[in-house]
């Protein structure tokens, strides 16, 4: 049964498990009482609120909401003069900004116009629900299933459908409908002014691989780990030669990497209540340019082909931005600064994820969940290298208020002006184990004490991963799902083939770059626990039971390249060790130079095989 994917384990689902893990975003120049009918559904979210048109103009917020405010001097602030124009202005797509300032994993953007739609018994429809439900479950882009969503409960694969495809893919979009107001072009609501749409059909499918559709962002969810930078909404509103295509603009784009990078894209339910029909002829004025483009730019992006080197959505994102400029700029000089817009974008994501941007809101109203706070924490001196793919990795499921760096005197920079949590600490020696051991333990007691009910401890060169397969939403995903009190990693070292790997670049993605890991049980460390620990030297036992977990994997990054180990070594070795330590064999791999590093590094301690693929197609770090 299992070689044919037939028994398939429906996994509970609980909203509540994602209070923490989704942003909702919304854009307005209005006052916000229409979150007055989704409160039930929302109340326990944070809400990212773009406010375009006056600056000055108070905006009425529910008092339950818990939300941030930025409006267009903010949005200068974070971007500065020079790049604050690619967010546009006097147009819904000024969302994008909420799309940048969001660390969550999932977004759902939501029209001002819109109310929760009720179903055939007359109750309000839960949207985000059905959004996540879409997107934590898998699409069938390959097949098309005739009963629809065949992990929707109630539903499954139909006689016929190939057993090899029923795995199915990971969702990155969940597209909605409305009911009431249609979205139609301008000429249609001319030609069907009192139209509306009354029909609710309670059924999600996925939109088949290679085809296209138009995307509605009024309601709209998306993973924004997995599609986030190319979601970007097209560059409209003001000085703009055309409007109403942002929401369309994104649907294409992201459609065709999502199809390149294996994602799948889900639409039909939930619906919402769209209740104002905007004005045809004004619609007719901003999509006039469009209804004559969109035929060609839909050709275009139905040819839309990346490289094989193009496996994330930055990277297919500037490919895109690049054949627009050279297919589309005949239609008009628009093209030309639609592709800046897109490169700059990804320039600022990119910015964003090493920690180099930060977002200054004008309101806020914050209301602190202690219900299940999860810490990470590390401990550095001056490893700039180790430090900034650390911290891309874990700002992937961390704020920023829940990442803990202890500076041990660090003199390269690489700590400095981080809006992560930095604490100096001082040792008299380079490597003193008993003090890095003491320093942590109390940390890590400080952190629980403080009502975190995990805290994760990996050193710099360390990043846990959890089996992709079992664990498709990453590393907050398995640490609210583990019954273990404390956790033990499988570790692996990525090795370096230096007869056919070239040097590693170090603004890339490590495990695309290098194919092979090597088994390290040496380094099988207990890092995730919900309890004081005292740890051994060297972190790689303790004295309390600790619960070795197949599934979620430790890489260890020390021997990921050849040149960069080298040069470590050099600079490592020349440090003021404790002299003490080294007698008892402690560190003795920290002094190694020259020769010996080089043994070291092409030593094999362990099996050496190929990382498995569902690692290295993710582009995890």
């Amino acid at each position: 049964m299992n070689q044919f994917n037939f028994i398939r384990k429906a996994r509970q689902f609980d909203l509540s498990d994602y209070y923490n893990e989704v942003d909702i975003v919304i854009s307005s120049i209005h006052d916000l009482d229409f979150l007055n009918a989704w409160k039930p559904f929302l109340e326990h979210f944070h809400l990212i609120i773009i406010q375009d048109g006056d600056p000055d103009k108070f905006l009425r917020i529910p008092l339950w909401a818990d939300y941030e405010l930025y409006n267009r001097r903010d949005i200068e602030a974070s971007l500065g003069k020079e790049n604050q124009w690619i967010i546009s202005s006097q147009d819904v797509s000024i969302r994008n900004f909420g799309f940048l300032v969001s660390n969550k994993t999932f977004i759902y953007t939501l029209g001002d116009d819109c109310l929760p739609a009720q179903d055939a018994n007359g109750n309000n429809i839960n949207a985000i629900q059905r959004h996540i439900q879409n997107l934590v479950t898998n699409s069938t882009p390959y097949f098309f299933n005739t009963l629809y969503d065949p992990f929707r409960e109630g539903s499954d694969f139909v006689r016929g459908y190939p057993f090899s495809l029923r795995r199915g893919i990971p969702t990155a979009i969940s597209h909605g409908i409305w009911l009431n107001a249609p979205d139609y072009d301008a000429p249609t609501q001319l030609l069907k002014l009192e139209e509306r749409n009354t029909i609710l059909a309670d059924v999600t499918i996925t939109v088949p691989a290679g085809i296209l559709y138009p995307m509605w962002s009024m309601n709209v969810a998306f993973n924004r780990k997995f599609i986030g930078p190319a979601f970007m909404q097209g560059l409209m509103g003001s000085g703009m030669p055309w409007g109403r295509y942002d929401d369309m603009f994104a649907g294409w784009a992201s459609k065709v990497v999502a199809d390149h990078l294996g994602l799948g894209v889900k639409t039909g339910a939930p619906y919402i209540q769209r209740n104002n029909a905007s004005n045809p002829f004004t619609n007719l004025k901003k999509e006039y340019m469009g209804l004559f483009w969109q035929e060609d730019i839909i050709d275009f992006f139905q040819n839309v082909r990346f490289s094989s080197s193009a496996k994330t959505p930055e990277s297919c994102y500037l490919e895109l931005a690049q054949m627009i400029r050279e297919k589309l700029s005949d239609l008009n000089k628009y093209f030309n600064r639609l592709a800046a817009a897109m490169e700059i974008w990804i320039d600022i994501w990119h910015r964003l994820q090493n920690g180099k941007l930060s977002f200054r809101p004008s309101r806020h109203a914050r209301k602190k969940n202690n219900e299940y706070r999860i810490a990470v924490l590390t401990i550095c001196r001056s490893e700039g290298v180790y430090l900034s793919i650390w911290l891309t990795y874990y700002r992937r499921y961390f704020a920023d208020e829940d990442i803990y760096i202890l500076d041990n005197d660090s003199t390269d920079g690489s700590t400095s002006n981080l809006s992560v949590n930095v604490i100096h600490v001082h040792s008299e020696k380079y490597f003193d184990h008993l003090w890095l051991v003491d320093t942590v333990q109390k940390k890590v007691q400080d952190l629980l004490d403080n009502g975190y009910k995990y805290v994760l401890f990996c050193e710099v060169d360390e990043i846990v991963v959890p089996d992709p397969a079992i664990y498709p939403l990453g590393l907050i995903d398995y640490i609210k799902r583990t019954n273990f009190s404390v956790v033990r990693v499988k570790a692996y070292d990525i090795r370096h083939n230096v007869t056919f790997e070239p040097k590693l670049k170090l603004n890339g993605s490590i495990l695309q770059q290098r194919l092979y890991w090597m088994r390290h049980p040496a380094y099988d460390k207990p890092l995730l626990t919900s309890r004081s620990l005292h740890w051994a030297v060297g972190f790689h036992t303790c004295k309390e039971p600790a619960t070795k977990d197949e599934n979620l994997i430790m890489f260890h990054l020390q021997r990921m390249d050849h040149d960069f180990y080298m040069k470590r070594t050099s600079w490592k070795s020349q440090q003021n060790f404790k002299m003490e330590d080294l007698r008892r064999g402690w560190g003795t791999q920290h002094v190694l130079r020259d020769k010996a590093a080089e043994q070291h590094f092409a030593g094999i301690d362990g099996e050496i095989s190929e990382i498995p693929t569902r690692f290295r197609s993710r582009a995890l770090f």
